[in-house]
């Protein structure tokens, strides 16, 4: 599996993100991921220097990533 990173604006503060899931990416969300395979989607909140991950989907395929991407209009 090729390792994308797509994005979409939610706000000024938020962004919708599909991408792996990197060590400190876990570790912002403060989640127990036992299975780090494929892509997840997950939001990126930014305030000052205070950055919050909350993961909130994973998936397994390329083809699950690249629908996913398609539906909101990720780049």
């Amino acid at each position: 599996m090729d390792h994308f990173y797509y994005t979409v604006t939610i706000d000024s503060n938020r962004t919708l993100c599909l991408s792996p899931l990197t060590d400190r990416l876990i570790s912002l969300s403060g989640q127990e991921i036992s299975d780090t395979s494929g892509y997840f989607l997950y939001e990126r909140s930014v305030r000052g220097d205070i950055v919050d991950v909350e993961v909130i989907a994973h998936i397994l395929s390329d083809e699950g990533a690249g629908r996913l991407r398609q539906v909101f209009n990720m780049t």
